[in-house]
């Protein structure tokens, strides 16, 4: 029998190349070679930052009536904290959580309805994680995930919906409690999708002095300002602007970028919350964006609206922006304050790709 030596010889060549090629392909993977993929490298390089997980889901309505305490609308508060050395939840105390060394910067996230307790927890996370990924240059944060009561009740959508934006205003009073106890900074980042950004406006318009459901946060002396980010925010156009229900809010807010949504399909029928035909009822922040004229110029300067429609198209998901690198860059730098340098008001704005 004849045995073919040469060709042996270049099988065993060849075969060796693909070796070397999938073992390359195989460390490029785990190196983090997809783009839009959470690097482990990156969080466990950032142990000096704390991640925490603060929930009212199971405090009922705070009280109405005389101004209350921040302590009073905190007491009882379930905590977690995410242990970035072993990559785990672990089960806290409130007053760990008081206990933050200052020198960190506090960033709260607000996730939005159809949220459940546990997938809290990892939508938190997932934010986190994306927004860190390009922020090498920053220093330790505190990122707070605000989970309140968004779990579904209800069969039908919209009557499902009206029972969570009813939720939204006291879930906002208890953030407030949360942020007024905050020490040792001078701005906080918030940020919010679609009813979450409900809920922060409800904390600003109480922190700011306003009342809402005939409840006053009683004042604290130190003053802190907040970077603003929402994004397919689910409240009335119209409300943050003076003399509306979170007209307040723009006394604490430092910068405010609103991501917009004109093709969104869950917003363009907001309006139904108020009736059965949604021409009827009020646009939806995140839809239509804010009008801006009956601001003041000084206002308008800390303001940006960007129009996500070409990065995002139909969707109503947090996902479908937080993995989008050109609008996570838009919500960095609305959360840290790159660019702030020169605030601009921009309407019309490049919407981007993926």
């Amino acid at each position: 029998m004849h045995i073919d030596l040469k060709g042996n010889h270049t099988l065993k060549h060849c075969l060796a190349i693909c070796i070397w090629i999938a073992l390359g392909l195989v460390a490029h993977a785990e190196s983090g070679g997809e783009a839009n993929c959470p690097d482990n490298g990156i969080e466990n390089a950032r142990t000096h930052d704390e991640v925490w997980l603060l929930s009212c889901r199971s405090l009922d309505c705070p009280k109405q009536g005389s101004p209350v305490h921040a302590e009073e609308l905190t007491e009882g508060l379930p905590a977690w904290q995410f242990n970035l050395t072993d990559n785990k939840w672990d089960r806290s105390e409130i007053v760990n959580f008081w206990k933050a060394s200052p020198t960190l910067q506090t960033v709260v996230w607000v996730h939005g309805n159809l949220t459940t307790s546990s997938e809290a927890f990892s939508t938190g996370l997932t934010v986190y994680r994306q927004l860190i990924r390009a922020a090498e240059n920053q220093g330790p944060i505190r990122f707070i995930i605000w989970s309140w009561p968004a779990s579904k009740t209800l069969t039908r959508r919209v009557p499902d919906a009206r029972i969570k934006a009813a939720r939204t205003t006291w879930a906002g009073l208890r953030l407030a409690g949360v942020l007024q106890q905050i020490s040792g900074e001078n701005t906080v980042g918030l940020i919010g999708f679609s009813f979450g950004a409900q809920v922060i406006s409800a904390a600003l318009e109480v922190l700011a002095g306003g009342e809402l459901n005939q409840t006053t946060l009683k004042p604290q002396p130190a003053q802190v300002s907040y970077r603003v980010t929402l994004f397919a925010a689910a409240l009335d156009s119209y409300w943050l602007l003076p003399e509306r229900r979170f007209g307040q809010a723009f006394n604490v807010i430092d910068s405010l970028t609103l991501i917009n949504n004109y093709c969104d399909w869950v917003l363009k029928h907001y309006g139904k919350l108020y009736c059965h035909c949604a021409r009827r009822g009020p646009s939806a922040l995140g839809y239509t964006g804010l009008a801006v004229g009956s601001l003041s110029a000084e206002e308008q300067k800390h303001i940006q609206q960007f129009n996500a429609s070409g990065s995002v198209g139909k969707q109503h998901a947090w996902r479908a922006y937080i993995e989008s690198k050109t609008m996570m860059e838009l919500i960095r730098k609305g959360t840290f304050g790159e660019g702030q340098n020169n605030p601009r008001l921009s309407q019309q704005v490049s919407t981007g790709s993926q």
